[in-house]
Formats: C-alpha cells, structure tokens, sequence
C-alpha cells in the first residue's frame, strides 16, 4: 500500500502529511509547530495515527494484520 503524501492524524502531534516510508520507520511532517518525526512502522498505525481516509486506514490494518 502507497502511504506516502497520505494525510495523517496522530493523538497527540494531530495532523500531518507522510513523506517517506524507510524499513521499519514512517517519516510525518507536522508543519512548524511540531516539524517532521519518525516513527515506527507499523506499530504507530495500531494505536497512535491513522490515515485521514478511513477506507485506506481499514485497508492499511488489514495488510498489517
């Protein structure tokens, strides 16, 4: 699945934009007040962020199981 350019929300950095999935790392800029993280991939996905689509967030959890 293609997350890259996706929106994202996390619980506590709120909204944010992936730019690049490296191994087991997801890299999300949260604009100037937060700048851009990394977290890890796909742990992060199971309780923390979601992908702003909830189609492709239903999609992105089955694929990770």
């Amino acid at each position: 699945m293609k997350i890259i350019n996706q929106r994202v929300e996390h619980r506590r950095y709120g909204a944010g934009t992936v730019f690049a999935l490296k191994g087991k790392k997801v890299y999300v800029a949260f604009g100037k007040l937060y700048g851009d993280m990394a977290f890890p991939y796909p742990g992060v996905f199971k309780e923390d962020m979601k992908l702003a689509d909830p189609d492709m967030m239903e999609e992105l959890l089955e694929d990770i199981g």
